[in-house]
């Protein structure tokens, strides 16, 4: 234990390994989560063309439908990080946990709706942005940026499984559980627009609810 928390240092942690860093704080040193959703489907595929052409871990002659069969496809990534179920095979149970988890320890994001998100995560943590003018200028340009182009984005040009096919079949096998979390996290989005979400999206959520549908 190096007393991060206790030492003020750090104003934020990013991790995968969610009950490993919860260790990371105390009763009087305690954490805000927040995470970024992205389409599992599209998830797994953007990471094999990554492996593929970017880390060079995964032999270009392995298909990505060998991939999908078990060959480096990680199964149900977010359900087993977030019960810490790494091994052995997934249950209904596994997956009620995750949502469980999802919904009482975690805001909400999107990396498709990821201004709204920014917006979100900025709220909840009391961030804002800098008094002086040219300062939030640029600092706005940085998040804009952010947005618009992003981070640690695959440049590798691919597309996605088409329904009916092989790998499409196979991925959605391999992230089944994962899609329902994802789907459920959702909900928890729509929900968590009465408190932090923008005004426009608050505006569009009232009206969707007048009309008796979802976002």
């Amino acid at each position: 234990d190096l007393g991060l928390a206790t030492s003020s240092y750090a104003d934020l942690v990013v991790s995968s390994y969610l009950h490993q860093s919860a260790s990371l704080f105390d009763l009087h040193h305690q954490a805000r989560a927040f995470l970024l959703l992205r389409n599992p489907i599209e998830r797994a595929t953007s990471m094999y063309y990554h492996r593929v052409h970017e880390l060079g871990d995964l032999d270009p002659e392995i298909s990505i439908e060998d991939f999908a069969q078990g060959n480096g496809i990680e199964n149900n990534w977010m359900t087993r990080f977030l019960t810490d179920r790494m091994e052995g095979e997934l249950t209904k149970a596994d997956l009620e946990q995750a949502k469980d988890i999802l919904k009482q320890k975690f805001m909400v994001g999107f990396i498709d709706d990821i201004e709204e998100s920014i917006y979100r995560f900025m709220k909840y943590n009391r961030w804002k942005y800098a008094e002086d003018e040219n300062q939030k200028m640029k600092e706005e340009d940085c998040v804009r940026d952010l947005a618009m182009v992003g981070s640690n984005i695959n440049p590798n040009e691919y597309e996605l499984p088409k329904r009916g096919t092989q790998a499409y079949a196979l991925i959605t096998w391999q992230t089944q559980f994962d899609t329902k979390l994802y789907e459920y996290g959702k909900e928890l989005f729509d929900l968590q627009t009465k408190t932090y979400g923008s005004k426009e999206r608050k505006k569009i959520l009232k009206k969707q609810k007048k009309k008796g549908g979802k976002l």
